[in-house]
């Protein structure tokens, strides 16, 4: 059914007082701390977060420009840029549900195919997830020693989050990768569902994962670009990595740096397999686990709340921007179109 241009503009204005509202709940309740902490922050180190949050967004366009490239030559950094602060405002305005869903949708939007922006989604999981491995590896063959000595039940903890995080890359390859996997769907969905309706449906469910293989396995052979993308991942992940050491050398001119990047890069590591104790989040709770002992308590949530500023709210933010932009061209050929129809 063909939604007229009035059902349409007045969805848009729904849309977008809905999109006001949680902004309004999550700057009163859940962000405030962060913007709080701002407040507080000399201009020399906001002005290190905030840069160092820019320069991981900047990496991270440019290697989701590397991946989309093979198929749109017109696809930029800045396109890329933009992709990450669309996720990023949907991952915070859906509370993490809508986060893949809005990656797709904006790829389509810039001509991919379903099954292609699907393709670019896992690998850019896949390339994520691939980096912060690696600076955990690192991290604990650095620290093995410090942790052996003053915290050695830690070191199961990580290697059980190292473990963890190498299945989802694992995952993620054979889902986009295994023919037999997706031979074994159909025949397994074939045997069960006896209507066509539904058997139809597993058919076309089944052409977008081939492609979906298709598009991973195009990536993946081009030795070259896959490489590259995997240090851009490194790069831009360094440069989040480098925030809490910005934020706490101030106040702590001795803290050793290897230290606090090992540190975080443990905390992401660890936030993905701890469940969330009394309501507070698994990275918070990690972050605060692992720096408090090193700098304080106080020392350790500013700097965590920082840290979040950069990686979750910053490009939150810059999203939002994103978001209205889209829907005011919306609203503007709406009300085109509207009086269109009322001059027909």
């Amino acid at each position: 059914m063909k939604i007229n241009a009035k059902t349409k503009f007045i969805l848009n204005i729904l849309a977008l007082v809905l999109i006001f509202g949680i902004m309004f709940y999550l700057i009163k309740n859940s962000l405030a701390d962060i913007l709080a902490e701002l407040k507080e922050t000399s201009l020399l180190v906001l002005a290190g977060v905030v840069f160092l949050g820019i320069a991981y967004q900047f990496f991270e366009g440019w290697s989701i420009r590397s991946i989309v490239t093979g198929f749109s030559k017109k696809f930029r950094i800045f396109d890329g840029m933009l992709t990450a602060f669309h996720v990023a405002f949907y991952r915070v305005i859906t509370f993490g549900m809508g986060t893949l869903i809005s990656e797709v949708n904006y790829y389509n939007r810039k001509g991919l195919k379903v099954s292609q922006g699907m393709g670019v989604a896992a690998l850019h999981m896949i390339m994520y997830k691939g980096a912060i491995l690696t600076y955990a590896i690192f991290a604990l063959i650095i620290q093995f020693s410090l942790f052996y000595e003053h915290a050695p039940k830690m070191i199961p903890l990580i290697l059980l989050g190292m473990l963890m995080t190498g299945v989802i890359i694992s995952f993620f390859l054979v889902i986009s990768l295994s023919l037999k996997l997706q031979v074994g769907f159909v025949t397994l969905c074939h045997r069960f569902l006896k209507t066509q309706k539904m058997r139809d449906l597993v058919d076309r469910c089944n052409i977008q994962i081939y492609s979906l293989r298709e598009t991973v396995s195009s990536v993946l052979t081009d030795r070259t670009a896959l490489v590259k993308i995997y240090l851009l991942n490194v790069i831009k992940l360094g440069m989040w990595y480098l925030i809490p050491y910005i934020c706490l050398v101030d106040n702590h001119p001795n803290v050793d740096f290897l230290l606090v990047f090992s540190l975080i890069s443990f905390t992401l590591v660890l936030a993905g397999v701890l469940p969330s104790p009394a309501g507070i989040g698994a990275f918070e709770f990690v972050y605060l686990f692992l720096f408090s002992p090193l700098v304080g308590t106080v020392d350790a949530v500013s700097s965590m709340l920082l840290y979040r500023f950069a990686s979750y709210v910053l490009p939150f933010l810059l999203g939002f921007v994103g978001v209205l932009v889209d829907r005011k061209n919306a609203l503007s050929n709406e009300l085109e179109e509207l009086k269109a129809e009322r001059n027909e």
